[in-house]
């Protein structure tokens, strides 16, 4: 067991997650009976935290959620699990609250309020507190936010890391204003796309060290800072019934990898691996199994490729 765990500070979210699995996605002014539902913990900044312990580093939770007692119950859940919760801010109101329709091949609908969430603040993360982490990971957070806790993080010499979600389809131009302060960017297809076009080098060249691309199914890139690009894959072990929050475990495991080894190639192993692992579990956190995570690394595999070519973001 190591001594000293790497400390991981998650920014972002913390949701109350209304989950239905259905055959079929109902459509207007009709409704569907749900096989099964599930109320739990989620939000990105939670999902990243929890998968962040279940692999063995420290995390700390970094959110504004709801006076609510039911949220009491969720902090207790994540207190056993590990997650370090002592610097939630807690605000009257409604919590977050996400309702996801998940249908039979682990597709989903999703609908947000963000409630108690619109209350972050860059001021809720104490200086002191930054200064002991390994990294500081920004979760789905507006770039407005993210920008000031990037800078503090990145001037005390933090690795930071982003994944904007849908903000990098909202509000491109903001976004591209975090990444100068980034370690590492995390995007999907279609926010790659948004925040440089089909020329990854128009993102590479605002200074991240690391891209990580990810391609949902299709596997996923790192683009390095020599401009070696890996490339990785996975084969699932077992059927997917729920992909929320499958990113949120992927870049858990890219950062504490990242951490414990500085290398890439590993990394993105480890982190398709969790990714299409959290797809077998339901609801939004990962739920880890050694020897289950053990048998999908042994399917996932990572080469490394010389040239860049446009399909990193383009199929």
């Amino acid at each position: 067991m190591r001594k000293n765990k790497p400390l991981h500070i998650s920014v972002g979210n913390l949701n109350i997650d209304i989950s239905m699995y259905v055959q079929s996605f109902p459509g207007p002014d009709e409704s569907v009976i749900a096989d099964d539902a599930l109320i739990s913990c989620g939000g990105s900044a939670t999902n990243y935290a929890v998968a962040v312990t279940y692999y063995g580093h420290k995390a700390t939770l970094i959110a504004s959620t709801s006076q609510i007692g039911f949220i009491d119950y969720l902090l207790e859940d994540l207190e056993r699990i590990g997650v370090n919760t002592s610097y939630i801010k807690r605000v009257q109101g409604p919590p977050g609250i996400v309702s996801v329709v998940i249908g039979k091949n682990g597709e989903k609908i999703m609908i947000k309020h963000r409630g108690a969430n619109e209350f972050l603040s860059p001021n809720d993360i104490p200086r002191q507190l930054i200064s002991k982490a390994n990294i500081v990971h920004l979760a789905s957070i507006p770039p407005s936010i993210a920008v000031e806790i990037a800078k503090r993080a990145n001037g005390l010499g933090i690795l930071v890391s982003y994944d904007p979600g849908n903000y990098a389809l909202s509000q491109p131009a903001e976004v591209r204003e975090v990444i100068p302060y980034l370690s590492i960017l995390f995007v999907n297809r279609r926010e790659a796309k948004a925040l440089g076009g089909t020329n990854i080098d128009k993102i590479a060249r605002l200074g991240p060290q690391y891209i990580v691309v990810k391609k949902g199914p299709g596997g996923a890139f790192v683009i390095t800072p020599g401009g070696l690009i890996y490339y990785g894959v996975t084969k699932p072990i077992r059927s997917p019934v729920d992909s929320t929050g499958a990113g949120d475990a992927f870049d858990a495991f890219f950062n504490a990898v990242i951490l414990d080894s500085k290398d890439p190639g590993k990394a993105l192993m480890y982190a398709i691996a969790a990714g299409a692992l959290k797809t077998t579990c339901r609801g939004s956190r990962l739920c880890y199994d050694r020897t289950l995570f053990n048998q999908q690394l042994s399917e996932t595999s990572v080469e490394a490729l010389k040239n860049p070519e446009e399909w990193i973001i383009e199929d």
